[in-house]
């Protein structure tokens, strides 16, 4: 199932409307997801197709895709990042300052156990975010 599907019918799932600016922004979700947006990269994509469309649109949007796990979203370098992978992963930051993804069985394993070790300790973790430069 893509990920425009997924979004969609969890958005549906919890009462929201699938108007054409949320469309818009599921699209470019699933096209730009992986290599980690900006919040100013997305805002300017669904610009250029919805060109009335405000940044509380777009921001309010995001905010409530991320409560719905649908989407995480991490700060770096002063930036709010965006991204749609949802398996526990090491986001590598390359010297060009894209960020992409790293998937590896023997790091997967070991990010849980970081996590139930976390979850020990009395916290509750819900997402792990590791960046390497």
């Amino acid at each position: 199932m893509r990920i425009s599907d997924t979004m969609e019918k969890q958005l549906k799932k919890h009462g929201m409307k699938i108007t054409p600016q949320r469309l818009e922004l599921i699209k470019i979700l699933r096209e730009l997801g992986k290599y980690h947006p900006s919040f100013n990269q997305i805002y300017n994509a669904i610009k250029s197709t919805h060109p009335n469309i405000s940044r509380s649109t777009v921001f309010n949007n995001l905010k409530t895709m991320v409560e719905l796990d649908l989407v995480k979203s991490f700060n770096y370098d002063g930036e709010t990042r965006y991204e749609t992978n949802p398996e526990l992963h090491v986001n590598v930051v390359e010297p060009d300052g894209t960020i992409r993804d790293i998937k590896n069985n023997e790091i997967k394993m070991h990010l849980k156990e970081i996590v139930e070790l976390i979850n020990k300790g009395g916290q509750n973790v819900q997402s792990l975010v590791v960046i390497v430069q």
